[in-house]
């Protein structure tokens, strides 16, 4: 991070936990944010044990305030942080803010400027307000599961999208905060994220009634998606008529370029496993990368499918600085891929890891102005936990 921060001087308060909000948070925290990540003494945040490359991944660059919620003295003292904060953000279960005192009403209250933003599962009024989600839950409940033909248990998309909605909420209420002096408070929902996720194919299902799985979608381009080359498969995107020709071209089937059973999409569609097996037929007895090259060559999208090997070791990929490198006490280093913006020529996401539980609490009561002895007291009573010089 250069001393160019877009955000420097922006003090966020981090209640989250899992994925999507902590993802959020580490968007700021790349832009020059200062975050504090609120964590359970002790061990801290459930991820750190149970995913910790998770932990690691989403958690860069802020600073572990630990503390017991359940005690009431532990909540004022988030209380008391949040009065010195731009932004609040969290990620709980329908109704632990609330029992704890940490809602947007009573924030708001002791500090009218700060920014309240949150990622709940299925928004905040309705009768599934109430109700828990993770990932895979939403993915079944806004119909991507039926569309995919299946739940995406190993990426957690529905999530890391709504972390990327919710930052750019808190970005635009920072702005609007600093241009007109009105404050706006974020609300993402993980359906909302889902359904948005799947807008197009939603809008077609509206107007007329037809629904958009895997299988009906390689029927309808015939063309598009994965065939085996000699050394391994690849993703072809041959959606328009031109890319028929190519193809024909290059598998030495000219004669199929003007045959009424495959001479437009409809056509091929219809099809589609022949037209399938044909490609397929003409693709395998050639390699990977000599089929790229020709399919480029000839205009149609192509790409192969890389191993998580690969693609680290992709000359672009390292081209782009996608990940940034940390070596931890044992000796493994880790590749963290970095937040997806570039802001040239000054300012580039952050480098800095993500913080031991706790290490930054007890510096920061001093910093709110609260006396050594009132802090030796909290850590001896359990209310916080920290390393104290």
């Amino acid at each position: 991070m250069t001393a160019t921060s877009a955000f420097s001087g922006i003090r966020v308060i981090d209640l989250s936990h899992g994925l999507a909000s902590p993802s959020a948070s580490r968007i700021l925290a790349a832009l020059g944010a200062e975050v504090i990540k609120i964590e359970m003494t002790g061990d801290g945040e459930f991820t750190r044990g149970m995913v910790p490359y998770v932990f690691r991944s989403h958690n860069r660059g802020k600073r572990s305030f630990a503390v017991d919620l359940k005690r009431p003295e532990g909540a004022e003292l988030v209380r008391r942080l949040a009065a010195t904060a731009d932004v609040f953000v969290h990620g709980q279960r329908p109704g632990f803010v609330e029992k704890i005192g940490l809602d947007r009403e009573t924030l708001t209250a002791l500090n009218p400027k700060l920014i309240y933003a949150f990622v709940c599962g299925f928004g905040t009024t309705g009768p599934w307000a109430q109700r828990r989600a993770i990932d895979m839950l939403i993915q079944a409940e806004s119909g991507l599961a039926a569309a995919q033909s299946g739940l995406l248990g190993n990426l957690s998309f529905v999530d890391t999208a709504a972390g990327l909605a919710l930052s750019n909420g808190i970005l635009a209420a920072l702005l609007e905060r600093a241009t007109t002096g009105r404050v706006q408070h974020v609300e993402v929902s993980l359906l909302d994220t889902a359904t948005y996720l799947q807008a197009a194919p939603l809008a077609e299902f509206s107007a007329t009634g037809v629904s958009i799985d895997q299988d009906s979608y390689w029927n309808r381009y015939a063309t598009v998606g994965l065939y085996e080359s000699a050394d391994g498969p690849i993703y072809v995107a041959g959606y328009w008529n031109k890319d028929w020709t190519a193809i024909c071209h290059i598998i030495g089937r000219p004669e199929l370029i003007t045959d009424p059973r495959y001479v437009d999409p409809k056509s091929r569609g219809a099809r589609a496993d022949e037209v399938r097996a044909i490609v397929n037929d003409g693709f395998r007895g050639r390699s990977r990368n000599a089929l790229l090259a020709a399919l480029e060559d000839n205009g149609v999208m192509a790409g192969a499918v890389r191993s998580y090997r690969e693609v680290l070791d992709s000359p672009q990929v390292k081209a782009n600085n996608g990940f940034v490198e940390e070596t931890d006490e044992q000796g493994a280093t880790t590749l963290f891929a970095r937040p997806p913006y570039r802001l040239a020529p000054d300012l580039h996401p952050e480098t800095q890891g993500p913080p031991d539980p706790g290490v930054a609490t007890v510096e920061l009561l001093r910093e709110i102005g609260v006396p050594a002895d009132e802090i030796s007291r909290l850590v001896d009573a359990g209310v916080i936990s920290g390393k104290q010089e």
